[in-house]
């Protein structure tokens, strides 16, 4: 039986997506058993988590050359096969240090997955289908950071830490076949020869600049080595948009952000999804820390959140963007969405961890309304030609807003707890991360509905392809 082609590249996507995001999540519970086999405290083996981020934002602005050289159905299946293949040496690393290698050979191929798969399903869908592909690229990018604590707690658990990796390779497979099996050859404008120099502009400067937002809150923002990273990568990146400006067919082509459109949604996103990050990095923290409760408390915690936004995207947020628009959208579930996070500046020594659960989910419920609206009109205002390039930039944008979300609440709350403020310490950080949805209320309201019509046909009105 034949399978609708708008469907099989949802599937795809979202397989392949799904085990990529999950991955760079599970393991940070698997730390303590890792440095436990290795004979190092957790804090000591940070670089298998450090070393697969700075990979994977280094292979992100390479993403969309590699869909124009090698095509984007062949570079998508030789991104999961590197994937599966590096996965496959961290679950059989002998020491800490084959570990780090193995890690930094799978972020790269997981640095190409997300915008080369994002570009392939953007251009299955016509513009007034975006909200339906928006809604499976929510539904992957929310839920498997959300199970991705539980499920590495009960791996390392009842197994043990190598299977973190292992668990990729049936998910992994399938995703190569289906790929294979489904997607379609697209044709694209001839690549031209590979920017070397925009690469490791790109490369050294988002890497430095991630590491630097990734270590600042324990080594001090101001200690030779975080300062160093953020002056060297801020260098690179301005060198960066100076060089590609330069070229006729950039590798990272900052002229897509001189579209008033695109370089807005681009800010509203940087503030949501650092917003976003915060509360999923401080509630840990003051559950198992402050509280003394488990890991699994803590990730159960965190679970309706995802199942907030995965019924918003699926049964509401599509049927609200077409009725009021993305600037209403947009503003009012910035607006919405910060209110409640605030509410978690009201937490105590033995709140209930319903009420906890209770808020995390009015907060899902919030940002499902965001995150289906940012992705169905991302790219409304870009040509069929450019998505591959905008997806990157986008992509990469999503990436350094988690790290600076997490920069921002990690040094406020480590900035209280050194002041001796305890509970109040962990209060701060829940409202500064309350606070981060402001730009996105601002930004959001300036967005246009009529520059982003064509994306709001009637649902009764759309049909498949």
């Amino acid at each position: 039986m034949p399978v609708d082609y708008k469907k099989a590249v949802t599937v795809v996507y979202v397989l392949g997506v799904f085990i990529q995001i999950l991955d760079a999540t599970v393991v940070n519970v698997a730390l303590p058993a890792i440095g436990k086999d290795f004979g190092l405290p957790a804090n000591e083996v940070e670089w298998v988590v450090l070393g697969y981020l700075l990979a994977l934002v280094m292979g992100i602005p390479a993403a969309a050359w590699v869909a124009e050289r090698f095509g984007s159905k062949r570079a998508f299946i030789w991104s999961l096969i590197g994937f599966v293949a590096a996965s496959i040496l961290c679950g059989l690393a002998p020491t800490l240090n084959w570990l780090i290698a193995a890690r930094l050979l799978q972020g790269l191929p997981a640095g190409l997955i997300t915008p080369i798969g994002a570009a392939i399903l953007y251009r299955a869908f016509p513009q007034d289908e975006r909200a339906k592909a928006a809604a499976a690229v929510v539904g992957v990018a929310v839920v498997a950071p959300s199970i991705g604590p539980v499920l590495g707690g009960v791996i390392v658990d009842n197994l043990s830490w190598p299977w973190i990796f292992f668990v990729n390779i049936p998910f992994g497979a399938l995703s190569i076949i289906l790929a294979w099996r489904w997607l379609r050859e697209e044709e694209s404008e001839p690549a031209g020869s590979f920017d070397l120099t925009g690469f490791l502009l790109a490369g050294v400067g988002l890497a430095g600049l991630l590491y630097a937002l990734s270590s600042g809150p324990q080594r001090g923002w101001v200690s030779p080595v975080t300062l160093s990273c953020l002056l060297l990568g801020t260098a690179c990146l301005i060198g960066l948009v100076r060089f590609e400006l330069a070229q006729e067919r950039p590798m990272v082509d900052f002229r897509l952000l001189a579209d008033r459109h695109f370089r807005t949604v681009n800010l509203v996103g940087l503030s949501v999804y650092s917003a976003f990050i915060s509360l999923i990095y401080v509630m840990p923290i003051y559950m198992q820390q402050y509280r003394s409760l488990s890991a699994t408390d803590a990730g159960t915690t965190q679970v309706p959140q995802a199942f907030g936004v995965f019924i918003v995207s699926n049964l509401a947020a599509r049927k609200a963007y077409h009725r009021f628009g993305p600037r209403l959208n947009l503003g009012l579930g910035a607006l919405a969405a910060g209110l409640v996070s605030g509410l978690f500046v009201l937490v105590g020594d033995d709140t209930s961890l319903w009420l906890l659960r209770a808020g995390t989910l009015a907060r899902g419920l919030a940002m499902g309304f965001l995150f289906v609206t940012i992705q169905t009109i991302a790219y409304a205002t870009t040509s069929l030609g450019d998505t591959g390039r905008a997806v990157s930039i986008f992509s990469t944008q999503r990436q350094l807003a988690s790290a600076l979300g997490t920069a921002v609440v990690a040094t406020s709350l480590t900035s209280a707890l050194n002041l001796n403020l305890s509970l109040d310490a962990y209060r701060i950080a829940f409202g500064v991360g309350a606070v981060l949805f402001i730009p996105a209320i601002v930004w959001g309201l300036r967005i246009r509905d009529t520059d982003v019509a064509n994306t709001r046909a009637a649902p009764a009105a759309t049909g498949s392809r």
